[in-house]
């Protein structure tokens, strides 16, 4: 069909950390293109949109998002405030309520670093010669999954893999699942059950050992104002899990502001099960400063 070479002859991007990892969402079995949405150049519009889940967790996949393209729309396009690329996804079958509509059908996954407590979506309908019809604004709203940390560290990947998190503070102390808490260990009875929520702590090791939770996601957290200076953040791929590739991006918040971002691929040849004393905890993916 001509309006098929037409959508999938445009140019597409070459995401910064893997299959657009570093966007807000990522939309399954879409076309990820450079820039935002372009203007309205007299197309067609987005008839409806349906969102059956109207609230989503940080790193959730599967999130519904359908609707109808008005008469001669066949792709559209989507967008997250905020980022600066957008997707390009193909329409499906015709409605069968209204006959000469087409629909369709956006499975998304959410960034587990959404800074914010919702996510604006933009959305506009194209037809067979690429011209785009007025944007259509709708927008889901988050749930809270952590604490109103100071200072969030995250690192999130897209493979169901033993990847630990560590972060180096401004005093050479490692964070990760070898020593959970910034603070140093009690030599004996805890005084104050609550004193781990002084310094930063890991909240959670995932696919330990490739006993798989699938949550590919941990986070480093201060509940309090952290420490002033410069802070690392690494990488440390234990185990691939039997899997051939892992895209991850990190992301560091200070007072819900994103301070630092990276992202990388690592392959099983990059696995490592411990490392000597002395060694850094992983593959560096970032700095940056606490004032």
């Amino acid at each position: 069909m001509a309006w098929m070479l037409a959508l999938w002859g445009c140019t597409s991007s070459v995401s910064q950390f893997g299959p657009g990892l570093d966007l807000s969402i990522q939309v399954a079995g879409a076309q990820l293109q450079n820039g935002p949405i372009g203007p309205d150049r007299g197309g067609p519009t987005v008839s409806q949109v349906l969102r059956p889940q109207p609230e989503v967790l940080r790193g959730e996949t599967g999130v519904a998002l359908n609707g109808r393209l008005a008469p001669g729309g066949v792709a559209l396009h989507l967008q997250a405030e905020g980022d600066d690329d957008h997707w390009v996804l193909p329409a499906q079958g015709f409605d069968f309520v209204v006959a000469d509509e087409l629909q369709f059908s956006a499975e998304l996954s959410i960034s587990h670093a959404v800074p914010k407590d919702r996510i604006p979506l933009r959305l506009a309908a194209a037809d067979a010669d690429g011209r785009l019809g007025p944007v259509f604004e709708t927008e889901l709203l988050l749930r809270d999954d952590l604490p109103p940390a100071v200072l969030l560290v995250s690192l999130a990947w897209d493979a169901p893999a033993d990847v630990d998190l560590h972060v180096v503070d401004p005093d050479g102390v490692v964070i990760g699942a070898k020593d959970l808490n910034s603070l140093p260990a009690p030599n004996g009875p805890i005084a104050d059950p609550d004193g781990w929520m002084q310094g930063g702590y890991l909240d959670f090791d995932s696919n330990q050992q490739c006993r798989l939770d699938l949550r590919n996601r941990e986070n480093i957290i201060w509940l309090n104002p952290p420490p002033s200076g410069r802070y690392q953040i690494f990488a440390h791929l234990f185990s691939p899990c039997d899997h051939p590739a892992v895209n991850m991006v990190a992301v560091a918040q200070l007072d819900s502001e994103v301070v630092a971002r990276a992202g990388t691929t690592q392959y099983p040849f990059d696995s490592r099960v411990h490392f000597a004393e002395g060694e850094v905890p992983g593959l560096w993916l970032a700095e940056f400063e606490v004032p």
